[in-house]
């Protein structure tokens, strides 16, 4: 799915601002970035957002993009540290629910976290990961 970056919840709306401006609008968009670093270090310093935070923001826009997770989690995914399924593989649903929890709860975050079915979705489409890559 191809989000608009303002649908991403938890991203600074001056980023989003200053992305536009670079011709960034959407989750596909930040998809080119995440291909190519050398354009990822460009846009972060072209648009001054900073190496860090459009790495997090391209993180986003990648849990976005997988099935069932959709905009509304996003940033509460990546600050747990979920920026993508090999990440998101660490945990099985009941373990990131009570990380979900906990991480909101620490920062104070406004909005929703994930019912556990919710989240079990997300868990349908992972593949196993080998431990040791060929």
């Amino acid at each position: 799915m191809n989000y608009k970056l303002a649908d991403l919840h938890g991203v600074n709306q001056d980023y989003i601002v200053r992305l536009h401006e670079s011709g960034i609008q959407t989750t596909n968009d930040l998809m080119h970035l995440w291909n190519d670093p050398a354009k990822l270090s460009r846009t972060a310093t072209s648009t001054g957002i900073g190496l860090a935070p459009l790495t997090n923001l391209v993180s986003m826009a990648r849990m976005a993009r997988m099935k069932g997770v959709g905009p509304k989690y996003v940033g509460l995914l990546v600050a747990a540290g979920v920026i993508g399924r090999r990440s998101l593989s660490k945990y099985t649903p009941e373990t990131l629910v009570r990380r979900l929890n906990d991480v909101s709860a620490g920062l104070r975050l406004k909005g929703g976290i994930p019912t556990l079915l919710e989240v079990g979705a997300w868990f349908t489409e992972l593949k196993p990961i080998p431990d040791v890559l060929p």
